[in-house]
């Protein structure tokens, strides 16, 4: 059989990989054939080696793993193989009137990574011929993995964003239950619905009551995975346990084959424990779980901890029924969603801090250090005042935690996604000011959405610019749009947020302390070290309103990249 180069070259162009799919070795090696001039070969993918393109051989499957060992002791370039073996799978006798066996074994290769390894009975008839052939297929399966890489980011992608609006969606559905016992129900389905597992229990700590500490309490879906009489409260991290000896002491018994565990704790103090088991796949059968899963379930934890707090305080409210008790939980939940400290992050200096009135808050501001290096920070007031204020508060806190890392690059959708749940979901009908911003060290450009909020005020050498809003506050419309501002700072420049609470806060005459006073100050002391700065912000408006009570929350966050 002569050799077709020419023809060869043509099959190959005639290839769509995306229409082949996984068959693509099959054309593949009927176009090397035709290049070598030959009528028998395989074809063998080095990537899962394990369906085999042939013409001509009967291969048996312990000689086709016999071949992949031998051809995994070669380099990229070179293919090491047993004659023998190839003899055998090619059959000793060629057939009448052709030259005798003298096999051979081609990698084809995309830089330094073996694509596939080509098996000829003999040397090609044309071998630079085929040379060009070999490299016209090799630069095809790269071309098609290249394709399957790219299919699959797209895939990682879709599956990140699908995951974080589950998470999302589900975090908005729990902060609505705020029945200590209803409210473990629904973790409990949500859990094992997310992770699509067969069975889960949540045990739950709910606290002091009146009467002293409340008995713990356990629920279960499907097999209970913890005995009614034991109260595990293991530390750290979530819990993988895909074998028996990965279990904690507390979690040994366990009727399952696999399990997963996150502790819930809400500052430090344990709310309960939360664990799924037995992962199940379309075929019936059970999966490890991975890091993946240990991921949704840590996330998921984190909302439940809310959950379950926000149901905990509520349930005090309602035991005490009195208006101090109410103001104290409020209070709390401030405290809790407030950092006590904000993180160092490369390029830039923050200070920050709030002072509520009547112990109730509805401010609240925070730093988030991202992991591309940039830092997003915001400040954001809830209207109204007491328990719903300050549980709206803590939902878009935890809305802002579980999707700015994603989000950060796109604030405008970061914005509308917490805004199109709250007005949907948001039964109490009040609505947030929300200033948003993130800066990038790098360039040290600072990109920003105002939803209805005071605008920040930014010091520079040409003097004093405001950061207006650029839409409306978020929860009041569902179709409200945003909009998003680029500026690009220099060293020493001051960013200043602040709530209405410092610019309307009134003196005896019933005069605010006014914008005009504020900028004044921020001028005056823009060299000032930012925490210096803002506490003397605090202590401009203190003094301008001694002896009047004020009815709105102070917050104040300064920023100076250096």
């Amino acid at each position: 059989m002569g050799a077709d180069v020419p023809g060869a070259h043509a099959l190959l162009a005639t290839i769509e990989p995306a229409s082949v799919g996984p068959a693509l070795l099959e054309p593949v090696l009927d176009a090397l054939l035709k290049g070598a001039g030959g009528s028998r070969g395989l074809a063998l993918d080095a990537a899962s080696r394990c369906h085999p393109a042939s013409r001509g051989l009967v291969l048996a499957p312990g000689d086709l793993a016999e071949l992949v060992t031998s051809l995994a002791r070669g380099s990229s370039h070179v293919a090491s193989f047993d004659e023998t073996l190839l003899a055998r799978m090619f059959g000793e006798n060629p057939p009448e009137g052709e030259p005798p066996f003298d096999p051979r074994v081609v990698p084809l290769t995309a830089g330094d990574d073996t694509l596939a390894w080509i098996a000829l009975e003999r040397s090609p008839v044309d071998p630079v011929g085929f040379a060009s052939v070999a490299a016209h297929a090799a630069s095809l399966l790269a071309w098609a993995r290249m394709s399957e890489k790219v299919r699959e980011a797209d895939f990682e992608l879709k599956y990140r964003v699908w995951e974080l609006e589950s998470l999302y969606d589900v975090g908005l559905s729990i902060a609505g239950t705020l029945d200590l016992e209803s409210l473990a129900d629904e973790i409990l389905m949500k859990s094992v619905s997310l992770l699509n597992a067969r069975s889960g229990t949540l045990v739950v700590r709910p606290g002091a009551s009146v009467d002293g500490d409340l008995p713990v309490f356990i629920r279960s879906i499907g097999t209970p995975l913890v005995d009614d009489g034991a109260t595990p409260d293991p530390e750290g991290p979530v819990l993988v346990c895909n074998r028996r000896e990965d279990r904690p002491p507390a979690l040994a018994g366990a009727p399952a084959e696999k399990l997963l565990a996150v502790p819930i704790s809400s500052d430090g103090r344990p709310l309960g424990l939360l664990v799924v088991a037995d992962k199940e796949n379309r075929a019936g059968g059970i999966d490890d779980f991975g890091p993946a899963d240990a991921r949704i379930l840590s996330l998921f934890g984190n909302q439940a901890a809310i959950a379950l707090e926000n149901a905990r305080l509520h349930r005090d409210a309602v035991e005490k029924e009195k208006m101090e008790r109410e103001i104290e939980i409020a209070a709390s939940i401030q405290r809790a969603i407030l950092p006590a400290t904000l993180p160092a992050v490369n390029g830039i200096l923050f200070a920050a801090g709030n002072r509520p009135t009547k112990q109730v808050g509805g401010d609240f501001f925070d730093v988030y250090p991202l992991l591309d290096g940039r830092v997003a920070f915001c400040v954001a007031d809830v209207s109204g005042k007491g328990i719903p204020a300050a549980l709206l508060v803590s939902t878009v806190h935890a809305c802002i935690h579980l999707l700015v890392e994603a989000g950060a690059s796109d604030l405008t959708g970061l914005v509308d996604r917490i805004n199109h749940h709250l007005a949907r979901f948001s039964a109490t009908r009040k609505y947030v000011t929300l200033f948003v911003a993130v800066f990038d060290p790098a360039d040290r450009s600072l990109s920003y959405v105002n939803a209805g909020h005071n605008p920040g005020i930014w010091v520079s050498d040409s003097g004093v610019t405001l950061l207006p809003s650029g839409g409306v506050p978020i929860g009041m419309f569902e179709s409200a749009r945003q909009v998003e501002t680029r500026v690009v700072l220099a060293p020493g420049d001051l960013v200043v947020l602040y709530s209405d609470g410092i610019t309307e806060a009134a003196d005896a005459k019933d005069e605010e302390f006014g914008m005009e006073r504020l900028t004044a100050l921020l001028q005056a002391g823009r060299a000032l070290p930012p925490n210096v700065l803002k506490d003397r912000i605090f202590a401009a408006v203190e003094s301008y309103t001694r002896g009047v009570s004020q009815y709105d929350d102070q917050t104040v966050l300064v920023a100076r990249p250096t």
